[in-house]
């Protein structure tokens, strides 16, 4: 059983095989054996003892009816047709010797089995020819009794015949001994070749039976030996595979399988292997599987702080809409006032021109226009505030892009660790890095918008500034009306000038500010995108974290 571990199964049957080839070889070479011998004896009996028996047989019978005739011949003397009778008898001779002579040759061409055959048949080939010699002798006298001239001759031809036959019958007889002595050793002969035969056909028949039991019970044997080397192995290597079809690695190979030569060692080493293998894999599965719900719970984190400072920027991004519209509404005042400014101007140099009634209604006039002046004044310190307002706002806007840029890096260094789960995201954390620069950028157009405004506005503070001194001077000095209305043309020409530029400047703020609008809006629409895109990447998270639990459930199905 040793040995047969380490001999490979195609050469374990081949050995089965060879047994049971070699046993049955062995088996039929004996069968032929056996039936050749019998064959060939029986051959032999039928090529040599059976046409011997018939020479034997026929030369017996022969001399027999020689003999009859012979006495026929004799008793032939006192019949009356003794003639007829006589030559019948020679007539027929002929015939009868050529059957003697051809049962002659075949017992003189047979193969004896001894020597005591071998013996009968020299004494036979004595005895033959003298028997024909006389027999011949015995023709001759009977063709003379037939040329006998007279019954005295015939008598006396008679009875040399008679004599003749005296002296022949011991030799016939000595003769027919000879054949039955012959004829009774072939028998022998031949019914000791048959025992031979027989006897030998039962020593290979047991033989046979003996041989077939032994190569059965040899077969069964090999065949038990064989199949318990390799039966026994393989149900061990099943019951392995059915352990680790239920998750469970902690079985170990036995050593005898592993140390083996043949296909099961192979196939022992190789599930050997294969344990350890997933073992190994297990082990690393279900680090990545937990690494993957800590980086995923991670992740989750990161996409609610941007999901959440997503909506405040869009929360900032309403209040500075808002924003932007105020300020529109009073760049709208603003205009207003410069245009009513304008037309008071030209009302005051219309009354300069009038003459001394006009100079009354000047002096109403630069009142009110020390007035509108003051309201003026104060109306261009609030756009300047706000316009102040409009530039932190703007900074915010700036200061959350860069925040927005900074969530967005996160966001993809956190996909990249993801791996192919997070191309999603890195997707998502691409489009908020562009909407953020796009914010930065609007900002920055924004606060260049509204530096313009504040150049304009300081110029048109320091304009009103001056219109206010100047009316006020103006009323001091009513007395000289000349000079007075001259120096209110150039001023009210100024304040015209001044009241345009204003206007000017509130288109170029209306301009700005429909820009700023703009700007919030596609602010604003981006900040819905990330927000939207965030609550996907919150799903696609959680399928993530989702998909690691269910992945270290599945882990805990196997036992390592």
């Amino acid at each position: 059983m040793n040995l047969l571990q380490h001999v490979r199964i195609g050469k374990k049957l081949a050995l089965g095989f060879g047994i049971l080839l070699v046993a049955l070889v062995g088996m039929g070479a004996l069968g032929l054996y056996g039936l050749d011998k019998l064959t060939g004896d029986m051959d032999f009996i039928i090529t040599n003892r059976i046409p011997d028996l018939h020479a034997l047989g026929d030369l017996n019978y022969l001399r027999m009816k020689v003999r009859t005739e012979v006495y026929e011949a004799v008793s032939a003397e006192k019949q009356a047709d003794q003639e007829d009778t006589l030559r019948a008898l020679l007539e027929g001779r002929p015939a009868l010797w050529e059957q003697m002579d051809r049962a002659w040759r075949v017992l003189q061409t047979t193969v004896r089995m001894n020597d005591r055959g071998r013996e009968l048949v020299n004494v036979l080939k004595t005895q033959y020819p003298a028997w024909r010699t006389q027999h011949a002798e015995l023709e001759q006298a009977m063709r003379r009794i037939l040329e006998a001239p007279n019954r005295t001759e015939r008598r006396r031809l008679y009875q040399d015949y008679q004599l003749r036959v005296q002296r022949l019958v011991p030799l016939s007889d000595a003769m027919g001994k000879t054949l039955d002595d012959l004829s009774q050793n072939n028998r022998r002969n031949t019914e000791k070749l048959i025992r031979t035969d027989q006897d030998r056909a039962k020593t290979v028949r047991h033989t046979t039976l003996f041989a077939l039991l032994g190569a059965v019970l040899v077969a069964f044997l090999v065949g038990l030996a064989i199949t318990r080397s390799i039966s026994g192995p393989l149900g061990m290597g099943v019951e392995l595979l059915k352990r680790l079809d239920q998750g469970d690695l902690t079985g170990e190979v036995p050593e005898a399988m592993t140390t083996r030569r043949d296909e099961i060692g192979d196939l022992a080493r190789a599930l050997k292997g294969l344990i350890a293998s997933m073992q190994t894999q297990i082990e690393t599965i279900s680090g990545a599987a937990g690494a993957l719900g800590s980086s995923s719970a991670q992740v989750s984190a990161t996409v609610a702080e941007v999901t959440a400072a997503a909506e405040e920027t869009a929360a900032s991004v309403a209040e500075s809409s808002t924003t932007m519209e105020e300020v529109r509404a009073t760049a709208e005042n603003t205009s207003r006032k410069a245009r009513e400014v304008a037309e008071t101007s030209q009302k005051g140099l219309e009354s300069v021109q009038t003459g001394h009634k006009a100079t009354e209604a000047m002096v109403e006039g630069m009142q009110r226009i020390h007035e509108r002046m003051g309201f003026i004044a104060e109306t261009i310190v609030r756009l300047s505030e706000q316009n102040q307002e409009i530039g932190e706002i703007t900074q915010s806007v700036e200061d959350l892009a860069e925040q927005s840029n900074l969530l967005a890096v996160n966001a993809a260094v956190e996909a990249a660790k993801a791996g192919e789960q997070g191309r999603g995201f890195a997707v998502v954390a691409q489009e908020i890095k562009n909407l953020a620069e796009q914010s930065k950028q609007a900002a920055k157009e924004v606060q260049r918008i509204l530096q313009d405004i504040q150049k304009a506005t300081s110029a048109a503070v320091m304009a009103t500034e001056q219109g206010s001194k100047a009316v006020e001077q103006g009323i001091q000095n009513a007395g000289p009306v000349k000079d007075s209305i001259l120096t209110m043309s150039r001023k009210l020409t100024d304040t015209a000038q001044l009241a345009a530029q204003i206007a000017a400047a509130n288109r170029d703020l209306f301009v700005g500010v429909d820009q700023v609008t703009q700007a919030m809006g596609s602010i604003r629409e981006a900040g819905s995108q990330n927000v939207a895109g965030m609550k996907d990447l919150e799903d696609t998270v959680r399928h993530l974290r989702d998909l690691g639990q269910g992945l270290l459930d599945l882990m805990k199905r196997y036992r390592a």
